[in-house]
């Protein structure tokens, strides 16, 4: 299956600020995080920018000034320090492991962003029979091969293993999640995962399942004894080719919490204000047809205009 570029041009790289053996700066990975818009609910052509990733890996950064590896719109890799941010949580499932930070993308970064239209539903997953066996693809970092110059992030190919109808043991306790059969390895903790829909013939479209937790990694004393005696594999930590995915639904809750929505609602404002007209136009508008000049408004003055709209990426 043929993965858009588009797809992992929607990730970007997280850690913390490190020095290089030449004394460049470099970074520390932690993760992978993606970008997400939300469109306004009463401004065309205005969206809101995140950046998604697990809650453990937001907290693997400390409450530190860490760094997000970006690529650049002349082809190379630049950091982005993050200063004073609040990472949004779920307001009410402590397990939910995702985390978003309200962002405004500089000109020259290069990203691509996931609408929230594309998140994997219940209705979508009624109306198009997405289920176990359907493919799914993750990109985000590879640690041993990040990229030097530029970000180069990994694609992993997998399947929906289970769709489980309760909730799944982790490290952080039960969550909400989809098990689907593909090795997670270090740094694609907070990638978005996909899934392609199965059609009879062709490609289908495809969707965002959620974000990546982590491979199937319980501890012995976690598992109520169902580990058989003698097995090696069982008695520590092991990547059973099975990974975690925390349901697109989950970020969506995240995303719309009343504190977020009520900022946004707040920004549409501003921008709705930045398009009404002024009173000498809205005057000029109602009365096309008295003789009389507003006042102040001179007749052989060029109509005044306000500045259009510049779609905001960002609240």
């Amino acid at each position: 299956m043929r993965v858009p570029d588009e797809v992992r041009q929607c990730v970007a790289y997280l850690g913390l600020p490190d020095t290089a053996e030449d004394g460049r700066d470099a970074m520390l990975p932690k993760g992978t995080a993606f970008f997400v818009s939300v469109p306004s609910e009463s401004v065309k052509d205005v969206e809101y920018i995140y950046v998604v990733t697990a809650k453990h890996v937001a907290r693997a950064l400390k409450h530190q000034q860490f760094l997000l590896r970006v690529n650049n719109t002349n082809g190379t890799a630049t950091f982005v320090r993050s200063g004073d941010v609040r990472w949004w949580f779920h307001p009410t499932d402590e397990s939910a492991d995702v985390a978003v930070l309200r962002w405004a993308p500089p000109q020259f970064v290069q990203h691509k962003r996931v609408s929230v239209s594309m998140f994997l539903t219940d209705e979508i997953i009624r109306n198009k029979g997405i289920g176990t066996g359907d493919e799914v693809f993750i990109t985000g970092l590879f640690v041993h091969l990040a990229g030097s110059a530029r970000n180069l992030p990994i694609v992993r190919m997998g399947n929906i293993a289970m769709m489980p109808d309760e909730p799944v043991p982790t490290r952080m306790g039960l969550i909400d999640a989809y098990l689907i059969e593909a090795r997670s390895i270090g740094g694609l903790s907070g990638s978005p995962a996909f899934v392609r829909e199965t059609v009879p013939a062709g490609i289908g479209g495809f969707y965002l399942l959620g974000l990546m937790h982590g491979h199937w990694d319980i501890p012995p004393e976690a598992r109520d004894g169902q580990v058989p005696q003698g097995d090696e594999e069982a008695q520590g930590k092991v990547n059973m080719g099975i990974a975690v995915v925390v349901p697109a639904s989950k970020i969506l809750e995240v995303l719309n919490q009343p504190s977020l929505v009520e900022i946004r609602k707040t920004r549409d404002e501003e921008l709705r204000k930045q398009q009404m007209p002024i009173l000498e136009d809205a005057m000029r508008d109602q009365a096309p047809n008295d003789k009389a000049p507003a006042p102040g408004h001179s007749e052989n003055a060029p109509d005044r205009v306000t500045p259009p709209l510049e779609p905001s990426p960002s609240d």
